[in-house]
């Protein structure tokens, strides 16, 4: 075993370099081989610049360090610097808002609020007693003109929702003197929190990242001034997707880690976790090859040896050229069969961000992406992923023989994901009592999703508020190991406490047992999902190779898994309003609670389509409404048993928002189906 990884390292470092920045165990990559050496004790984390000559890679990705002084330069030359950055006149609404994944604007209108959050990152690091956060500067699926902020607490997820408030208040706080003023509450609540013999903050450290779009740069520039402004210690990682910033960022913090996920909190140490932890699962699938009751013997299908990556002409195109290098490696080891072929399209450069591709086009269009790049006119389209402009979200589809489009969306991702945790887990303990698993949904999950989650998976669902923020915390709030995925395809899956000692659990009882025995296998596959799964936040990269092996060792392709079941045709719209804080909804949003006559006028629609449709097994047609977070506008979904029953719900459900909740301009004219 040894020998395989130290060959495997050698291999490694021959395409993304060797890494001196970072003091780490290296023999941790033993872990992926032999599975019982789990590591519980990590070397401290050090960073310098320290580039290896003999590498032209390792220049390319070693985290620019900004030494911090420990201590807020004073009020003289921070005044300043918020002086020449004063809140724009022209802010929408008067006012900065964080919605659901952090402040997003056109890029003119952000250099005020960007100063003020690299103030405040450096003071929530603080506020942690000294443990990283992270800012991640991209407007994710937005068009290219717009720009943003996502901001990553020291547990790589979403910020703390009473943080939140104190960033939104301190992004909104006026002039110079009245943001210091609020600075200074903050700097005082901080002390009292972590008192030090001589009266200094507790030090502060900010992880940056970026994505490709031109105005990045100069933005992430005055974060970094900012937090530099303020002491703290800035640790810049340049273009990189917004997963990695927040893997880097739960990464660094290695004390929050479980042990059983190696530490690694650079690019270097992001690609190996990833890739090795892939490789060790597609490997499993030769475990018990000529031992599996079906006699079936593990292959990848013809139309699954080439994956087409849609780039969305952003960050993840050049991020996964890393993988498929690395998988070239591994491949020409020989130790680990069923590897794909990568080839990615929409580079940054070949066409507009976002436009007309990627995981948010082709999710809400549902259809195919256009294809910039000049080099895939020959590459079979049966087996194609979309990433969004920041690789957080990720979908499947593919062109059948007849060249009709299938799209497989977060919902399905779901289905595949839990689907496959649960029959492992059920493979260990039959019963299925020592873990509690589920699925968290939104009210936009397909109605068909939901019943096969619950008749046919038979796992727990819960329906969350619509936000990552919101799903993520359900996910972890109520299952031991909880999946979800958004309909637009971000996700991911949380491993709890439980998860973590049923795995040491079933190693002890199953220690000395066959290799081909089918719970051990069930235990090698389980006990490297929390490496492979960025448990921080949704990752189209990992998520991407955790689908795809899944694939490989049920022996589907994408036609299989789409005809799991039949979504229920859909369909989204809005309608703006003068006022959209009139329209309040239950928890979920799964009803409207204001105006008081919507609800009830809404499920009058759709008892109506219930009784035109006739259906009596299956899913009912459904609509809901839920306020924009982001404009004065009711956002609109329903869906039924025909494109047609889908389109006259939402025609419906729109002129009545319109009616009912001051409607601006001319009432919704009805949806002209243009589909069978």
């Amino acid at each position: 075993a040894s020998s395989i990884a130290y060959l495997t390292l050698a291999a490694f470092q021959k395409i993304v370099g060797t890494v001196p920045f970072i003091n780490f165990i290296s023999p941790s990559l033993l872990y992926y081989f032999n599975p019982n050496l789990l590591h519980s004790h990590y070397s401290i984390i050090e960073y310098n610049n320290t580039i290896s000559e003999s590498s032209t890679t390792m220049s390319k990705i070693t985290p620019k360090i900004h030494p911090g002084s420990g201590q807020p330069l004073p009020p003289s030359q921070l005044t300043s610097l918020l002086s020449a950055h004063p809140i724009p006149p022209s802010l929408p609404q008067g006012k900065y808002s964080y919605g659901t994944a952090g402040f997003r604007l056109p890029a003119p209108l952000l250099p005020a609020c960007f100063v003020r959050m690299g103030i405040f990152s450096a003071l929530r690091s603080a506020s942690l007693g000294g443990e990283h956060v992270g800012v991640m500067i991209t407007a994710s699926h937005n068009p290219e003109g717009d720009n943003g902020m996502k901001l990553a607490d020291s547990n790589g997820g979403m910020l703390d929702a009473q943080w939140e408030e104190h960033a939104v208040s301190l992004a909104n706080a006026g002039d110079a003197k009245q943001t210091l003023v609020y600075v200074d509450t903050l700097v005082q609540y901080i002390k009292g929190q972590h008192p030090r013999e001589d009266g200094t903050l507790p030090r502060m450290v900010v992880h940056v990242g970026r994505d490709t779009r031109s105005h990045s740069l100069p933005l992430a520039t005055l974060v970094v001034r900012a937090a530099q402004a303020m002491g703290a210690t800035v640790i810049d990682h340049g273009e990189v997707s917004t997963p990695m910033l927040h893997h880097f960022v739960m990464h660094a913090n290695g004390h929050l880690l479980p042990s059983i996920i190696p530490q690694r909190c650079n690019e270097s140490g992001y690609y190996e976790i990833m890739a090795l932890s892939y490789a060790s699962l597609l490997r499993t699938g030769g475990l018990d090859a000529g031992n599996a009751a079906d006699g079936r013997q593990y292959s990848r299908r013809d139309t699954m040896k080439t994956l087409l990556i849609d780039g969305a002409c952003g960050i993840g195109a050049l991020k996964i050229d890393k993988f498929r290098r690395l998988f070239g490696r591994l491949g020409a080891e020989g130790c680990t069969p069923g590897l794909p072929n990568l080839h990615t399209v929409n580079f940054p450069g070949d066409g507009p961000l976002n436009e007309n591709c990627g995981a948010e086009f082709v999710q809400k269009q549902q259809l195919p992406p256009k294809v910039y790049s000049s080099t895939a006119t020959k590459v079979s389209k049966q087996y194609v992923t979309s990433f969004d402009g920041d690789a957080d979200r990720v979908v499947f589809h593919y062109e059948d023989a007849d060249g009709r489009f299938h799209l497989l969306d977060g919902d399905k991702i779901a289905v595949l994901v839990s689907s496959f945790i649960q029959e492992e887990l059920r493979c260990i303990d039959p019963e299925g009592q020592a873990v509690n698993c589920g699925v968290v949904q939104t009210a936009y999950a397909n109605g068909s999703s939901t019943l096969y989650l619950k008749n046919v998976v038979k796992t727990n669902v819960v329906i969350a508020k619509t936000g990552v923020k919101f799903v993520h915390a359900a996910a972890h709030h109520n299952f031991d190991v909880g999946v979800y995925f958004e309909a637009n395809g971000h996700g991911t899956v949380l491993f709890g406490p439980k998860f973590y000692d049923f795995i040491a659990k079933a190693d002890a009882h199953l220690r000395g047992t066959p290799r081909y025995d089918r719970a051990n296998i069930a235990l090698r596959r389980l006990r490297v999902l929390p490496s492979l799964v960025n448990q921080s936040v949704g990752d189209a990269m990992s998520d991407m190779l955790l689908v795809d092996a899944i694939l490989y060792l049920k022996g589907w392709d994408l036609s299989v898994w789409a005809n799991l079941y039949s979504d229920m045709p859909s369909k989204q719209a809005k309608v703006k309003v003068a006022d959209r804080t009139m329209i309040s909804t239950n928890d979920n949003e799964t009803e409207a609670t204001a105006p008081a006559a919507l609800q009830t006028a809404l499920q009058a629609a759709m008892d109506a389509m219930a009784a035109l449709e006739n259906i009596k097994d299956g899913p009912k047609p459904r609509c809901f409404v839920r306020p924009s977070g982001t404009e004065d506008a009711v956002r609109v979904y329903a869906e039924a048993n025909s494109q047609n029953g889908a389109d006259s719900l939402a025609s419906e459900a729109m002129m009545l928002v319109h009616k009912l909740c001051r409607g601006v301009g001319a009432p919704p004219q009805p949806f002209i189906s243009n589909r069978l």
